[in-house]
């Protein structure tokens, strides 16, 4: 199986050599198991390390703090799910039609991996920053998209407009994900009820 590419992220040591790839990864897959069981406080470092079979002395290596590592899961999701996201939309030729495509990718990806809402919103507990960067970030950047379509759009204030359909795609993964929603259910509440309203709200 390929290493997974290793991000840039503050408090985080870029290994140089293939080995180093390989127990940062295996630190990062252990981490992420313990804190979908089991709050950030109560995981420890040598939790992590006993997880992973590592020293904890090799933890220090790569991460300078608890709070590090669980910061790079944080980075992690969002990178994947921004790639889910572009190769989702990659062929759509409207707006409408990239937001359908959009939510229906995320709220896919959440119910394969619901762990993404104990890694992402248990980083308010963890530190409030680091909650808001990530979605602020998110928020910025479905703005500029949303602003290159303004053509298509009746509202004027995308940044408002790109939390409201954050807002609206999180927690529909939320339903998907508590009521075992298939995909074809998924897709007729997209289709029949989000994009209705979105089409005649939103759209010219």
């Amino acid at each position: 199986m390929a290493e997974k590419q290793i991000l840039t992220v503050p408090g985080v040591h870029v290994p140089k050599t293939k080995v180093g790839l390989t127990k940062i990864n295996t630190l990062v897959e252990a981490a992420e198991r313990l804190f979908s069981r089991a709050s950030f406080f109560e995981v420890s470092v040598s939790d992590i390390c006993k997880e992973a079979h590592t020293a904890v002395g090799t933890f220090y290596i790569y991460f300078e703090s608890k709070t590090d590592i669980y910061r790079y899961l944080v980075a992690r999701y969002k990178k994947d799910i921004k790639r889910a996201l572009a190769e989702s939309i990659a062929g759509c030729t409207s707006r409408l039609e990239v937001e359908r495509e959009g939510i229906k990718c995320f709220i896919r990806y959440a119910v394969a991996d619901p762990n993404v809402y104990n890694i992402v919103w248990g980083s308010l507990a963890v530190e409030r920053q680091m909650f808001e960067d990530y979605y602020v970030s998110f928020a910025e950047s479905y703005a500029r998209a949303l602003a290159r379509a303004k053509d298509e759009l009746k509202v004027d204030d995308v940044l408002s407009t790109a939390y409201m359909l954050m807002g609206i795609t999180n927690f529909l993964g939320l339903q998907a994900i508590f009521e075992g929603m298939t995909d074809k259910q998924i897709d007729d509440a997209i289709d029949c009820t989000i994009m209705p309203i979105l089409e005649r709200g939103m759209f010219r």
